[in-house]
């Protein structure tokens, strides 16, 4: 963290694979801790020859829900829309393998699914990738199951987005057509580094090229955009939504430092309370994902489990 905090930069092109430079030989060394979990990958969607598979991570000793069964976190990646991968290439192969063994190490199985990226396809295919990997695993829980654990509870699901991959989530949980089609009711979503509106009627951002790609030209943004989503949401829906928990880098970039100000007062307004929020001290937008199981800056990582352990019981 100390080679994080002296990134004088936060816009994400800049800080990017420095950030993953950094921890590459922090992960190494705990390469074998970390590989101590056990890694099983899976094909979710057997009609797609690519960009379908899940890998699920087993905890040694599990979070026991109420039921006596194993609690489930999904992590979703972020990449801009058109990157991004469960498992990135050598030198970086360690960055979402620690995240998974992070999270089982805490007593959750937790699964990472690809999906697929724009230009390939268009809104809301990534999401409803995410949501076929989710229906995936309830309708297979004897099959991602092993002996050594009590069995996946399909009633304890947390889902967890990053970046675009947070959009993807929010999409999946407020977009009618892809949410009333996920099988469980999720006990709780966390959204992270993600933005919660596309047009910026003030022009103090615009969206890049591979998000009007996905998302559609500025007035589908408008309609799409998570926020626009959240207030075209019921009243009865609004309290039927999964609890909510923010989580930003302390140094993320301005656009969306701009929709952290403006999410909690949106939430706020429709739940009649502000969400809990978590903040990374000295991370950038890259960093918390790839501190987790490199023993600095990991806070935030065992505040998100404490905050998941409070639904499951």
């Amino acid at each position: 963290m100390d080679i994080i905090s002296k990134f004088a930069e936060t816009g994400v092109a800049a800080i990017n694979l420095r950030t993953l430079a950094a921890f590459v030989p922090i992960l190494d060394e705990r390469k074998v801790e970390i590989e101590k979990i056990e890694r099983k990958t899976f094909v979710y969607d057997d009609k797609r020859s690519t960009r379908n598979e899940l890998d699920v991570y087993y905890p040694l000793n599990s979070t026991l829900t109420k039921d006596e069964k194993t609690p489930i976190l999904f992590f979703v990646y972020g990449g801009g829309y058109n990157s991004g991968s469960k498992e990135f290439p050598e030198p970086f192969s360690m960055g979402y393998r620690a995240l998974g063994s992070f999270f089982a190490q805490h007593g959750f199985i937790t699964i990472i699914p690809d999906y697929r990226l724009t230009p390939e396809v268009k809104f809301p295919a990534s999401s409803e990738d995410i949501r076929d990997a989710v229906n995936w695993v309830c309708a297979n829980v004897d099959v991602i199951g092993v002996p050594s654990i009590p069995a996946p509870d399909v009633d304890a699901i947390f889902i967890m987005g990053h970046s675009a991959g947070d959009v993807h989530t929010k999409m999946l949980s407020l977009y009618p057509p892809v949410s009333s089609t996920v099988n469980p009711r999720f006990k709780g979503v966390i959204w992270s580094g993600g933005s919660w509106f596309m047009v910026d009627e003030k022009k103090r951002f615009k969206m890049e090229v591979p998000t009007m790609q996905y998302i559609g030209s500025q007035e589908q943004q408008k309609e799409r955009e998570p926020r626009a989503l959240w207030n075209a949401l019921s009243d009865e829906q609004i309290k039927d939504h999964p609890d909510i928990l923010l989580v930003r880098a302390e140094r993320e970039p301005d656009w969306l430092l701009l929709s952290w100000e403006e999410i909690i007062p949106d939430i706020e307004k429709r739940r009649g309370e502000a969400p809990q929020m978590i903040i990374g001290k000295g991370h950038n937008h890259i960093s918390p994902n790839w501190a987790l199981c490199s023993g600095q800056g990991e806070e935030w990582g065992e505040e998100v489990v404490k905050w998941m352990k409070v639904r499951i019981n």
